[in-house]
């Protein structure tokens, strides 16, 4: 079990110096520390609320409805979000490949 937990431990510490981890690590904290970002998250979590409980009223769901789609264009839009959403995928690539490896 020694030699798993070094050879883990070998594996943290060369993920946490790989330049994508940092560069996601960096991306992540813009996306957490930006108030519009936060903020803006709010507001879409609130308007999916509304759109829930208007599924029955059409003229008020699809208000919402449309407010959740031109604020989330928004949003998705952001340069911290596109850079963070495309680090993303890139680690996710990594590790499926890294899992892919150990099974």
């Amino acid at each position: 079990m020694t030699e798993i937990n070094e050879a883990l431990e070998k594996l943290i510490t060369a993920l946490s110096e790989d330049s994508l981890f940092i560069e996601f690590e960096k991306a992540r904290d813009l996306v957490i520390n930006d108030e519009y970002i936060q903020k803006t998250e709010t507001t879409l979590k609130e308007l999916q609320q509304k759109m829930t409980q208007n599924v029955m009223n059409n003229k008020a769901h699809n208000k919402y409805k449309k407010e959740y789609e031109t604020l989330k264009k928004k949003y998705d839009e952001h340069p911290y979000v596109l850079n963070y959403n495309a680090l993303l995928s890139e680690v996710n690539d990594m590790l499926l490949t890294l899992k892919t490896i150990i099974e």
